[in-house]
């Protein structure tokens, strides 16, 4: 094997700690990609997002390739995906005739990999791991045996933090005291500012999960606080679609209900009229189908109906 079992059971608690959020993704990607002997790789997650999690070495317009072409239509990636092992360059011996190796690979100087397949997913909609090596050995026997071994471990690299059942996340940040470290990103640009990341974080410090937000392009996120002690506050932020039937403004509202405000004081709170505010309390009720006040409090924070303006709001 090109390393000895230590460095590999140091690797697997690299992964896993990724997995979790505790370390960022990148980690355990650099060490493979150092000890093994490639030049670049890249973790490519699920089918809906168009940008890597992780990139390290590729030029943009390879990493594009890898993440449209190669992916939908390359019969090497299709090859590996349906099998669910890793393929080897060698492994194909028909790899240096084909149309994806003469346009999409040797253009760049490589002239070995590996597309490493992860679950959960099938075909194309299946994350996997690109490497790519400007040398032509092969990786080891042994060491493909131990990424396929680890390929469960890497899958949670994709979305790390989430829970079962969690829909999947395009960033995942770790707000500490001293800084924001983002442990995964599938976005070109983050949602958020670092004043508006650490008032999101403070969620869980008032037992609250979450809320939504829309961004300044008009496109709506959902933001999920989960505390990892000692080091601080995991955030997952995904896209959502508009939080039909509210309006952005009955959020606030429905947010500051759950807290237990009076309508007066959401007035004071989000400077708005009190007529306003009964006007939007009126219209949440009906929309959700809520009969009361109470009956609105607990529907919120079971669906995380709540703001960034009420959370601000909140900590005024």
């Amino acid at each position: 094997m090109a390393a000895d079992v230590q460095w590999w059971a140091r690797l697997a608690r690299e992964v896993r700690a990724a997995g979790r959020g505790e370390l960022p993704v990148e980690t355990p990607f650099r060490a493979v990609r150092d000890k093994l002997g490639f030049a670049c790789v890249a973790l490519v997650s699920g089918s809906k997002q168009r940008t890597a999690t992780v990139n390290l070495g590729y030029p943009a317009d390879m990493l594009g390739y890898l993440t449209t072409t190669y992916r939908w239509k390359c019969p090497i990636h299709s090859r590996a995906a349906r099998l669910g092992l890793p393929l080897r360059f060698v492994d194909i011996p028909e790899v240096h005739e084909t149309r994806t190796y003469r346009e999409g690979i040797q253009p760049y100087g490589f002239r070995e990999g590996v597309t490493l397949p992860l679950a959960p997913g099938t075909g194309p909609e299946r994350s996997f791991v690109a490497l790519s090596s400007t040398h032509d050995r092969p990786l080891d026997d042994g060491s493909v045996l131990a990424l396929t071994m680890l390929s469960h471990d890497f899958a949670a690299l994709a979305d790390p933090g989430a829970e079962p059942g969690e829909s999947a996340a395009d960033v995942v940040l770790l707000v500490s005291r001293n800084q924001i470290e983002v442990r995964a990103a599938a976005v070109d640009q983050l949602p958020l500012s670092e004043r508006e990341f650490r008032l999101a974080a403070q969620c869980v410090l008032t037992e609250r999960t979450g809320f939504r937000h829309r961004d300044a392009d008009g496109v709506w996120w959902r933001v999920l606080a989960r505390v990892r002690r000692p080091d601080g506050v995991l955030l997952r932020i995904s896209r959502v679609p508009e939080p039909e039937p509210l309006t952005g403004r009955e959020l606030d509202v429905v947010g500051l209900v759950a807290r237990g405000w009076s309508n007066e004081r959401i007035s004071t709170g989000l400077g708005i009229a009190i007529r306003t505010v009964r006007s939007h309390v009126e219209s949440s009720l009906v929309k959700l189908d809520c009969p009361n006040r109470t009956a609105l409090a607990r529907h919120a924070l079971e669906h995380d109906l709540d703001t960034l303006g009420a959370l601000e709001a909140a900590h005024r």
